[in-house]
């Protein structure tokens, strides 16, 4: 039988480019057993045997989002290191869970990248956020080419994993929260 891989929050993975150059990610969750949260940074260098993770965690983060181990299982994604002092740093998006309806004023609510609802919430805001969804990993190789101009660049695909999504999920819960 297989050995399982064991993954760990703050492992730092490459993401292969082309023949020549890698890029990053980072596992910075793991909400079960069969789902990561990964970052992918806006960061890459030639292959080697050894990479300055350091450098590449300091890099902006250009996709966050749930995904499977299959790219890293397979070791189309090979971990290089990990690090756990920028955990801290990356802000986890909520979302939206449920509906709204005028029969069910309490069915639309926001809830953390747990799953834990954090309130209801009216359809205005309702409109702002996103579901929480999973991709396959593929999605996020596929993003980073496309960042660097190696793929072309496919909205309805990729803005939904851009960290920037994120950010303003956060900025959402913190006006709902703080209210």
């Amino acid at each position: 039988m297989a050995k399982r891989l064991k993954l760990n929050i703050g492992d730092i993975f490459t993401i292969p480019l082309s023949e020549k150059e890698v890029g990053f990610g980072q596992i910075v969750q793991m909400p079960d057993k069969y789902t990561l949260i990964i970052v992918v940074y806006n960061y890459k260098t030639f292959q080697a045997e050894k990479y300055d993770i350091e450098k590449a965690v300091d890099s902006e983060i250009l996709f966050l989002g749930y995904t499977n181990d299959a790219k890293l299982y397979h070791k189309d994604w090979k971990i290089v290191g990990n690090l756990l002092n920028n955990i801290s740093r990356i802000l986890l998006p909520c979302f939206k869970l449920g509906l709204p309806s005028a029969d069910y004023p309490d069915g639309a609510r926001l809830v953390d990248f747990k799953g834990n609802v954090l309130a209801n919430i009216d359809k205005k805001t309702f409109d702002k956020l996103h579901f929480q969804t999973e991709v396959g990993p593929i999605r996020f190789e596929n993003a980073l080419k496309a960042h660097f101009n190696l793929h072309e660049w496919i909205a309805e695909d990729y803005d939904k994993i851009l960290y920037q999504k994120t950010l303003e999920s956060v900025e959402i819960a913190a006006e709902i929260l703080n209210n």
